[in-house]
């Protein structure tokens, strides 16, 4: 999710990101109740991609669910909630 602005009053943090219209995959798998294999591997596509890109920025995101997968009028995947992410050092080994 791209992030568009920040602000701050002074019991608040405000975070605007980027709307994703469709939803998240979750609720989208329920109301269709069965993808086509062209657009499961169309998804599926755009997670790898996505999660190559973060790792290209030694980022884990540690929390991909179906809940986290968002749509864009069924046309982009972008992912969210990197609340318990981490970033890594090259060659650093992870035990969690």
């Amino acid at each position: 999710m791209r992030l568009l602005e920040v602000f701050e009053s002074a019991n608040h943090f405000l975070i605007v990101t980027e709307y994703a219209s469709a939803g998240d995959l979750l609720h989208y798998v329920k109301w269709k109740k069965r993808l086509t294999e062209e657009k499961a591997k169309f998804i599926f596509w755009e997670i790898l991609f996505g999660l190559a890109h973060c790792h290209c920025w030694s980022v884990l995101h540690r929390d991909i669910k179906l809940d986290n997968i968002l749509l864009d009028n069924e046309t982009g995947v972008k992912l969210c909630d990197f609340g318990v992410s981490k970033i890594i050092k090259k060659s650093q080994y992870i035990k969690e």
